[in-house]
């Protein structure tokens, strides 16, 4: 098959595509001429086979059928990616294991990056009345081509509260590391706020408000705020665990080992290692300082509510928040780079990498590339599009894409 070009949206000489037809019969063209080893990124939202039929698609075929529409799609996007690429696909619990098995038999188990648990509602309204487990999750399946190859970008997001781990005051931060002494975090902040007992100031302020103080002043002073942890001695080199033996054996001194440029210093104290609040604190867009965390796989943080209009389209299922494909591309992409979405649906994909700077490719043979995808991608390109992750990117219009088929 040949595609040819049927319009065009913005700048006409832009490489993006959104391409009307089936995908397999796209993929397996794509494959092989110039798009074969060129994506960073593919992600995928197939139907998840839930049993109803939708105005917008199909989503009821036996289990043997599902699969078998599936396989060779997969199939047909692993010579797509590059070799540092990976490809997400979402799915709820409806085919997680058949889809599980399908990736573990194209990408192969060895290159599987993780599942990571997306809580999508919360349990209100008649969920709250159900008996029994309520679903409320759909699951991100993450494999690489290479997995050796795999850079995912490191992210953080910003925690809630304070990590209550940390409960140690740095004393004398300024003096030499052998002579550094500890104390108490809550009883330096009881005296920081003008009490001689904690029971006095939780008495004037309220827990809750002793503890946002506690918050706010580990915050200012996160490089004094302190807690030690026990090392994974099988995790460490040779030389960390000589190193914990020594501070096991004589526990009142502090130990430091150098670990070079790349690597922070490794400080003990009776065989555990100090760990700094520092280390967890960054700044927001306005400098106020807050609690970060790495980035686990449960992403709880990311709303699913209020999206019906996102975009300027409404999608009647299994639509998806920007900001959740924003983590996708933002993990598994840098700007430039390519994206592809086999199933394209409302265009949300597209419309994320557009904002971001990344090219991309979509694919849709339903009506909704023509009533939603194209009609939400020109308001991205013409900037009129405020919703979504708009202001978050700085989005102001610009860009263009073409329509193939």
């Amino acid at each position: 098959m040949a595609l040819r070009k049927l319009a065009a949206y913005g700048d006409d000489k832009s490489p993006n595509m959104v391409i009307r037809g089936d995908n397999l019969g796209v993929l397996e063209h794509m494959a092989s001429n110039a798009h074969a080893g060129l994506f960073r990124c593919i992600y995928i939202d197939p139907p998840f086979n839930t049993g109803r039929v939708f105005r917008e698609y199909h989503d009821a075929r036996h289990p043997e059928a599902w699969k078998a529409m599936m396989a060779p799609r997969l199939r047909a996007m692993r010579p797509l990616l590059r070799d540092d690429g990976a490809i997400f696909a979402e799915i709820d619990d409806t085919q997680l294991g058949c889809l599980l098995l399908l990736m573990d038999d194209v990408f192969g188990a060895d290159n599987r990056i993780a599942i990571v648990t997306i809580v999508r509602s919360a349990t209100t309204g008649h969920k709250a009345i159900n008996r029994g487990p309520v679903n409320v999750t759909d699951y991100l399946l993450i494999y690489a081509k290479e997995r050796k190859n795999f850079r995912p970008s490191a992210i953080v997001r910003k925690r809630a509260g304070r990590d209550p781990a940390y409960n140690l005051w740095l004393v004398n931060p300024d003096d030499p590391p052998s002579a550094w002494q500890f104390s108490p975090l809550k009883a330096e902040v009881t005296t920081h706020l003008g009490y001689a007992r904690r029971t006095e100031a939780v008495r004037a302020l309220g827990a809750d408000g002793f503890e946002r103080e506690l918050e706010r002043f580990s915050l200012a002073h996160a490089r004094r705020v302190v807690r030690f942890a026990q090392p994974r001695y099988e995790a460490v080199s040779l030389a960390a665990r000589a190193l914990i033996d020594r501070s096991r054996a004589e526990p009142e001194r502090i130990f430091w080992l150098d670990r070079g440029a790349r690597h922070k210093p490794m400080i003990l104290r009776g065989g555990n290692r100090l760990l700094f609040l520092a280390d967890k604190v960054r700044k927001n867009d306005g400098g106020e300082p807050y609690l970060a965390e790495p980035l686990t796989n449960v992403w709880n943080d990311i709303p699913f509510q209020g999206i019906a209009r996102e975009g300027g389209v409404v999608f009647t299922r299994n639509k998806k928040p920007e900001r959740l494909l924003e983590r996708v591309l933002t993990l598994g992409t840098e700007p430039g780079d390519w994206v592809l979405d086999p199933f394209l649906g409302s265009g949300t994909t597209a419309a994320v990498a557009h904002k971001m700077g990344r090219r991309y490719v979509g694919i849709e043979e339903t009506g909704t590339l023509d009533e939603l995808c194209i009609p939400r991608l020109a308001r991205v390109v013409e900037g009129s599009d405020a919703t979504g992750i708009t202001r978050a990117q700085g989005w102001r219009g610009g860009g263009g894409f073409g329509v193939y088929a």
